[in-house]
C-alpha cells in the first residue's frame, strides 16, 4: 500500500534497534516508505528531523512515530509544551503523530481535539506498572528493606519519571531507602554514574543491597561497576548484589539473567508493530486509533522465584 512513515527515535543504539528490527520488514512487505531518524539523545535535533519530515510532504498518507526526546523536561501550560508543538507542526500539514514507547496523555488529549480525523495517539509501555514490577522485585529481594540504587534513564523523559515515581510507591513503608543516578539508557554512562557512586569517599564504607535500572543496558553497566569496584574497595559484597533491569529482550535481558549477569529484568512489548498495525487499519479500514495504547510488562522471573533468593 502506498504510505510514508517516519521513524523517529532518541538513539538507534540497543532497544530502539529492536523496535526498528521488528517493524521494518512488515512495512517493507507492505510496500510503504519508511524514513529513519536517530536524535543521538539530542532534543533539538529531533525538533529539527521532524521539520526537515514535514517539509518533504508528499501528497500520499503519512504519519510520524515519535520516541519524544526530553518530553517531562517543560513544566509550563501545556500549549507552549515543545512536544506539542512540534505536534502541531506536522498535524497541519495532514501529517498524523504517534508517540511511541513513552509520552504524555494530556499532549494526546489536546491534540485529538484539534486534529480529529488525524490518527493521533500513544502505543506506550505501561511505565507505571514497570516501575511498580521492580518494586515488587525488590521487596521480593529485600523483604526486611535496605539500600537500593536506581539508576535512571533520563530524568526528563516521561518514561523514566513515570517508571521512578511507581517505583517509589511501590516500595513506600517497605523500609527501603532510594538514591540515583543518572545512566542515560547506556550502558556506559551506567558504568560511570554508579562506579563513582560507589566509591565516593562518602559512600565506600556504606551498605548497599541491590541496584535497580530502568533498562537491561543500563543493569549491565552497573554490574560492571560493582564488579570494578569490588576489586579496588576489597568488598567482597557488591561483586554478588542483585542487579534488576528492565525491556527483557530475548537476547538481551533475558540472556543476561540466564548467564547470572542480571538478577531480574521486566519483559516488555515493543511498540513499532503495534503503531504500524494500527495506522493501517485507521488508513485502509477507518478504525478509529486509540488514545492511548499501554502494553502490558511482567517480571522475569517470576516475583515468586525471586523471593526465594531473598537476602537476610
Amino acid at each position: 500500500m502506498e504510505g510514508r512513515v517516519g521513524f523517529f527515535v532518541t538513539n538507534l543504539h540497543g532497544y530502539h534497534g529492536k523496535v526498528l528490527d521488528e517493524v521494518r520488514p512488515e512495512a517493507d512487505r507492505l510496500g510503504m516508505q519508511m524514513e529513519v531518524f536517530d536524535a543521538q539523545n539530542n532534543a533539538i535535533k529531533q525538533a529539527k528531523d521532524l521539520v526537515s519530515f514535514a517539509f518533504a510532504k508528499t501528497s500520499g498518507r503519512e504519519c510520524v512515530f515519535v520516541v519524544p526526546e526530553g518530553d517531562a523536561s517543560y513544566a509550563g501550560e501545556i500549549d507552549h509544551d515543545p512536544t506539542l508543538q512540534q505536534a502541531r507542526r506536522l498535524l497541519k500539514k495532514g501529517i498524523g503523530y504517534v508517540l511511541m514507547n513513552h509520552g504524555r496523555e494530556e499532549i494526546i488529549a489536546t491534540l485529538r481535539t484539534e486534529f480529529p480525523t488525524l490518527p493521533v495517539g500513544i502505543v506506550a509501555v505501561d511505565d507505571a506498572e514497570f516501575g511498580r514490577v521492580q518494586g515488587r522485585q525488590v521487596r521480593a529481594l529485600l523483604p526486611n528493606g535496605g539500600i537500593v540504587l536506581c539508576v535512571l534513564g533520563n530524568p526528563f523523559d516521561s518514561a523514566s519519571r513515570d517508571r521512578s515515581r511507581a517505583l517509589r510507591q511501590e516500595l513506600e513503608g517497605h523500609g527501603v531507602t532510594i538514591e540515583e543516578v543518572d545512566g542515560r539508557w547506556h550502558d556506559d554512562h551506567a558504568f560511570n554514574a554508579v562506579h563513582k557512586w560507589v566509591i565516593s569517599p562518602s559512600r565506600r564504607n556504606r551498605p548497599l543491597d541491590a541496584v535497580v535500572a530502568q533498562n537491561d543496558y543500563m543493569g549491565f553497566g552497573a554490574r560492571r561497576a560493582l564488579l570494578q569496584a569490588a576489586q579496588e574497595l576489597g568488598r567482597d559484597d557488591l561483586a554478588t548484589l542483585p542487579v534488576l533491569g528492565g525491556d527483557g529482550l530475548p537476547d538481551v535481558g533475558i540472556r543476561w539473567v540466564e548467564d547470572g549477569t542480571l538478577t531480574a529484568t521486566v519483559k516488555v512489548t515493543l511498540p513499532g508493530r503495534v503503531c504500524l498495525d494500527r495506522v493501517i487499519r485507521y488508513w485502509t479500514e477507518g478504525t478509529p486509533f486509540p488514545p492511548v495504547t499501554r502494553l502490558p510488562v511482567k517480571s522475569f522471573p517470576d516475583e515468586a522465584i525471586l523471593a526465594k533468593r531473598a537476602r537476610p
